[in-house]
């Protein structure tokens, strides 16, 4: 195992079965640590290599975890997310993929000068799978329901049944 690269070319043959590990910070993240907190924790592990898949398309495949600083939406304290994810995605290079390989795959498309950058594939991976509204599991107490069950009114009843007697009233 080697450190992570900045780049590099995964149709090269070198780069094949190859595993690369590294961590990750505020520097080489940025567009994550815009989403962080101030004072928060940013850390990413990262451990990315490249496989040849049985149709000959190159895969991406790894593990990359670690734990962000994130605002709960409920009780609006501080928070850290803790996240394991483990992508496997097929690399289409120039020449494109193979017809067999069917619709489900997830797919990276390279920049036109065809050069792998982990930093900012592990950055995106971590942005899709942020939580819309990050929640503490045990958060604080419930909501307090906005209206109580009036009087009259039973839990198999119908609701229109206290207005139907107001009417009768008059």
């Amino acid at each position: 195992m080697s450190r992570l690269p900045v780049s590099l070319d995964p149709f090269q043959p070198r780069a094949l079965h190859q595993q690369w590990q590294g961590e990750l910070g505020r520097e080489e993240l940025p567009r994550l640590a815009a989403s962080v907190p101030e004072g928060m924790p940013l850390s990413v592990h990262v451990l990315l290599g490249l496989e040849r898949g049985l149709l000959g398309e190159i895969r991406l495949q790894g593990r990359i975890s670690g734990e962000l600083g994130q605002q709960c939406q409920r009780c609006l304290q501080p928070m850290t997310w803790t996240f394991s994810l483990e992508p496997d995605v097929v690399v289409a290079g120039p020449e494109g993929l193979p017809e067999a390989l069917g619709e489900g795959q997830e797919v990276l498309e390279l920049d036109e000068d065809g050069l792998l950058r982990p930093a900012e594939f592990v950055e995106e991976e971590i942005l899709l799978s942020l939580p819309l509204s990050p929640r503490h599991p045990d958060c604080g107490p419930r909501l307090q329901r906005e209206f109580e069950p009036g009087a009259g009114g039973g839990e198999g009843e119908n609701p229109f049944a206290v207005l139907k007697k107001l009417r009768r009233s008059l």
